[in-house]
C-alpha cells in the first residue's frame, strides 16, 4: 500500500502493481514470468536477465509488478547507489547469496547497468558477473542503450529481452484511465498531443498529463504545459547553469530525465565549475543543502507536496546564485564521493557515532550524511585542526574521532 498516495507524482501514484496492468511488450513479459517461475524447480542455466529498451517502456515497472504478483521480496540497487567493485561484492553479493528472513523468494534488481562508468563505479560490471555466477536468487537488470560497450560481457551470461516503445493505442488507454481516476476532463486531442511528444515513453506521458491537468492549461496553450523532449543529463546541466532566470531553471529541472536524488548529486559534483567566487559557491551549496533536506523529508514521510520546495531551492540557488562568473562551456563529471573518509585507521563505533549525530542534526540519512557533510568536515579538520573542538562539540562526539580523520 502506498503512503500518502494523493501526494505522489502520478507516475508513482499509478505505477502498475500487477502484470495485468502493464501495457506493451506482452511476449517479453510472459517470457520473463516463465523464467522466474522456473526457479521454483531448479536454478536455470542463466541466472540473470537483462531488459533493454528506451525509458518509459515498462522494464522496471514489469519487474516490480511481477514481484508483487508472485509475493517475492525485491532488493533494488539503482543509479543513485554507489555500484563499484567493492560495493557490489559486499552488498549485492550478500543479497544474492543469502536467504530471506521470511522464506519468500527474492529478486535482485540492478537498474540502468549501462550507466556504470567512471571512478565511482570502477570494476562494477566485472563484479556483477561474479555475483551472477553464484547467485541463489534471480537477478534482473535494466539498460537503456543496447549498443553500450559495458553490456557486451553481460550479453554472454544473461537472458536478454528487448522492450519496445509503447504503441499509441495502449498509451491512450492508460492516459484516459488515469485522467478518469483523477476526475480530470482531458480531450482526446490533448491526449494525442501528449503521446506524440513522448515518443513511446509512457512514464513521461503520465508526467505530462499530470502537468497539463494541474496547471489548468487551455487546449490552445498545451505546448507550454508539456515538455517537447526529455532532457538528458548534459543538456540539463548546461541549460541550467546558463540561465539566470529561476522560473526558467525550475522548468528545466522538471523536464530532466534525472531522478531527484541523482539531480542533486550531479549539481553538487559540478557546481564549482560555474560558481567561481566564494560568495557564489557559498550561496549555491547552501541552496543545494536545503534542497537535499527537502528531498530527505519527502522520502522519509512520502510527502510529495515538498517537491515544489526542492525545485525552488535548486532553481533559485543555481540560476540566481551565479552573479559574478560569466557562463562558460565545461565538461561535467559524474558524481563521485571522496574516499578520504574510508582511508587509514577508522573505528566502526566512532564512525557510527559521528554519522548518527550528523544524520540527526541535518535530517538526512547516514548514507547521504557521508556524501554531503562528513567528507567536507573531514577536509576542514585536516586543513585547520583548530576547528576540531568546534565540530566535536557540535556533533557531541569525542575529538579523537575527528582528529584521526583529519590526519588521513
Amino acid at each position: 500500500m502506498l503512503v500518502n498516495s494523493n501526494n505522489l507524482p502520478w507516475p508513482e501514484k499509478h505505477r502498475p502493481r500487477s502484470l495485468d496492468l502493464i501495457v506493451g511488450n506482452p511476449e517479453r513479459i510472459q517470457n520473463l514470468k516463465a523464467w522466474i517461475l522456473s526457479w521454483k524447480t531448479r536454478i536455470p542455466e542463466k541466472r540473470a536477465v537483462l531488459l533493454i529498451g528506451p525509458p518509459g517502456t515498462g522494464k522496471t515497472a514489469s519487474i516490480g509488478a511481477l514481484a508483487n504478483d508472485l509475493d517475492m521480496e525485491i532488493v533494488e540497487f539503482n543509479s543513485s547507489d554507489k555500484r563499484n567493485k567493492d560495493s557490489i561484492e559486499t552488498l549485492v553479493w550478500r543479497a544474492a547469496s543469502q536467504q530471506t528472513l521470511d522464506g519468500r523468494p527474492r529478486i535482485i534488481l540492478l537498474d540502468e547497468v549501462d550507466g556504470l562508468s567512471g571512478t565511482s563505479d570502477r570494476g562494477g560490471i566485472g563484479a556483477i558477473i561474479k555475483v551472477i555466477k553464484s547467485s541463489v536468487h534471480p537477478i534482473m537488470m535494466t539498460a537503456n542503450d543496447p549498443d553500450s560497450p559495458r553490456l557486451k560481457d553481460l550479453f554472454k551470461i544473461c537472458q536478454v529481452y528487448n522492450f519496445e516503445p509503447i504503441d499509441s493505442e495502449r498509451m491512450s488507454e492508460v492516459l484516459t484511465r488515469i485522467a478518469k481516476l483523477n476526475k480530470a476532463e482531458v480531450s482526446q486531442d490533448i491526449i494525442d498531443q501528449i503521446i506524440d511528444n513522448c515518443a513511446g515513453d509512457l512514464r513521461a506521458a503520465i508526467s505530462d498529463l499530470e502537468a497539463y491537468v494541474k496547471r489548468g492549461t487551455k487546449p490552445e496553450s498545451v505546448d507550454s504545459a508539456i515538455r517537447d523532449m526529455r532532457r538528458g543529463t548534459e543538456d540539463t546541466l548546461r541549460r541550467l547553469f546558463m540561465t539566470t532566470d529561476p522560473k526558467l531553471a525550475r522548468k528545466l529541472l522538471s523536464e530532466s530525465e534525472l531522478d531527484h536524488d541523482s539531480l542533486i548529486l550531479w549539481l553538487e559534483e559540478n557546481i564549482h565549475l560555474h560558481f567561481l567566487t566564494p560568495d557564489e559557491l557559498d550561496k549555491g551549496l547552501d541552496s543545494l543543502s536545503l534542497a537535499d533536506l527537502s528531498l530527505g523529508r519527502i522520502m522519509r514521510n512520502q510527502n510529495w507536496k515538498l517537491l515544489a520546495y526542492m525545485y525552488d531551492f535548486l532553481a533559485v540557488g543555481v540560476a540566481g546564485g551565479r552573479t559574478d562568473t560569466p557562463y562558460r562551456k565545461v565538461s561535467y563529471s559524474r558524481p563521485t564521493w571522496p574516499l578520504l573518509v574510508f582511508q587509514g585507521n577508522k573505528s566502526r563505533e566512532k564512525r557510527t557515532d559521528v554519522l548518527s549525530s550528523l544524520s540527526r542534526l541535518t535530517g538526512v540519512s547516514k548514507r547521504r550524511a557521508v556524501r554531503t557533510h562528513l567528507d567536507t568536515i573531514t577536509e576542514i579538520v585536516g586543513i585547520s585542526p583548530s576547528k576540531t573542538k568546534d565540530y566535536a562539540d557540535w556533533l557531541g562526539v569525542d575529538k579523537a574521532s575527528l582528529k584521526k580523520r583529519g590526519k588521513n
